[in-house]
């Protein structure tokens, strides 16, 4: 019998022979051990929310979605423990009970925890990693039926943090937390170069800082939030963010627009020029608990690219960003997002041992327009090759493996710890083959050497 699946943009489907939805550590372990007798690949997929075909396989997939239960929450040491099917919107309200709250968040709340920082999940704040940076322990089901538990401060917390699916199945995740807090979000209009004059200090002085462009116009916000102890707005304020701004103007009104650009694609000019005149050109505050603020509803179907380059080229960036869309006469669609993120020392993180900015472009996709944006990924791709950047694992990648290389020093390294963690490769897929390094046999044992025991056991 074969199964299907989509991913949430409904952008690319598989259709495994066989869909498994285990309840317990018990299931997990048989259907590896059915899969490995067979020779079977096998995937493991979350609530879908990554742009790119990393989910696909043709022949067994598997489901986390009923592997979700939280196991301890540990006030005192303000950390999570739960089963690694549970998406972040349930981490969410569980930690509001418990009057704890994540320290960032993106602006997706959709996804699968596990499968967040698998792919380098991140918010925005300088002083803020990416989601994997608040792992403190996980458990890594191999194919072998072996589980190895991994702790910050371990050296495979670094290989593993972002993992890419490659390596095994998460069962088990902890994850550290903090006192709930509200935050008090400010947007108002700026120039690029007066961001650029005061970008240090804007991101010093600020928890979170984002930066917001409507394309084909010289119009920026910057929207930061910080910590306060400030009453929360009514929770018409908040309503009305949600539901008018959010859903009915930027999702379905903007939609709707949109459909004019099948006629004349230029017209996204326009579109983009009114909802910078409605969006970003007044200065507002709003406070609201933590998850209101980071969280935005996505409503509309949407294709994505995102890329993270060193901090110092922020504003040359975006200048030649700017650039390359009018000279190609490319018509790109609002917003283009700018967040910065703490430098990491996960092996595949995009903020590995770099501050970064993280810049986001995305084309919306509705029934019956046709699909004219790709042109326009490639040409950002081949751009932000110029600034050593690294493409965000969640989204869609046009590197080549030769590029990807230059840019992650620790990328043999991951490939090779695949290799012994994975000896069969029941992980792998099409789409991490297409740019996977395939490691000597003299490279793999060289590196067991120094990472391994003759146990093959990971030393400390």
């Amino acid at each position: 019998m074969t199964h299907s699946w989509q991913n949430w943009a409904t952008l690319s489907e598989c259709k495994p022979q066989s869909l498994y939805f285990p309840k317990s550590i018990t299931e997990l372990k048989q259907i590896l051990v059915e899969a490995s007798i067979n020779k079977e690949n096998i995937k493991v997929v979350g609530h879908g929310n990554s742009y790119n075909t990393n989910f696909h396989t043709k022949r067994s997939l598997l489901s986390l979605k009923e592997f979700n239960t939280i196991l301890e929450t540990d006030i005192n040491n303000q950390t999570v423990t739960f089963e690694s099917g549970l998406s972040i919107p349930d981490l969410v309200n569980h930690c509001n009970d418990k009057n704890i709250a994540l320290s960032n968040l993106g602006t997706n709340m959709f996804d699968n925890v596990a499968g967040a920082c698998a792919t380098g999940h991140h918010g925005s704040g300088i002083n803020f990693g990416i989601l994997s940076s608040f792992i403190e322990s996980f458990d890594l089901l191999l194919g072998s039926g072996k589980v190895l538990t991994v702790h910050n401060g371990d050296w495979l917390y670094d290989a593993l943090g972002v993992h890419l699916g490659a390596f095994g199945i998460i069962t088990k995740m902890t994850i550290k937390t903090e006192p709930r807090f509200k935050l008090k979000q400010t947007v108002f209009p700026i120039s690029l170069q007066a961001f650029n004059d005061s970008m240090k200090t804007i991101l010093a002085a600020n928890d979170h800082v984002k930066l917001i462009w409507a394309p084909h116009t010289q119009d920026y916000q910057c929207w930061i939030a910080n910590r306060t102890n400030e009453p929360n707005d009514s929770p018409f304020i908040h309503w009305k963010n949600k539901t008018i701004n959010g859903l009915l103007i930027n999702n379905i009104l903007h939609g709707l627009l949109l459909y004019t650009t099948k006629i004349k694609p230029s017209l996204v000019r326009p579109i983009n020029k009114w909802l910078s005149n409605y969006f970003l050109k007044g200065k507002t505050q709003c406070i609201g608990w933590s998850d209101q603020i980071f969280y935005l509803p996505h409503l509309l179907k949407q294709d994505a690219v995102e890329y993270a380059i060193p901090i110092k080229h922020t504003t040359s960036f975006l200048q030649d960003l700017h650039s390359l869309i009018e000279s190609h006469s490319f018509n790109v669609q609002f917003p283009i997002e700018v967040r910065f993120v703490k430098k990491d020392n996960f092996w595949l993180s995009p903020a590995y041992q770099s501050d970064m900015c993280y810049i986001g472009t995305k084309s919306h996709l509705l029934p019956f327009m046709p699909k004219t944006y790709l042109a326009y990924f490639k040409a950002v791709s081949h751009l932000v090759e110029t600034y050593k950047g690294r493409f965000h694992w969640g989204k869609q990648n046009y590197s080549s493996p030769k590029y990807l290389e230059s840019v992650y020093p620790k990328w043999k390294d991951f490939w090779i710890l695949q290799n012994i963690l994975d000896p069969n490769g029941l992980f792998m897929n099409d789409w991490l083959t297409s740019f996977a390094h395939t490691p000597s046999k003299t490279d793999i044992e060289s590196f067991k050497k120094v990472f391994f025991d003759h146990e093959l056991q990971p030393t400390s």
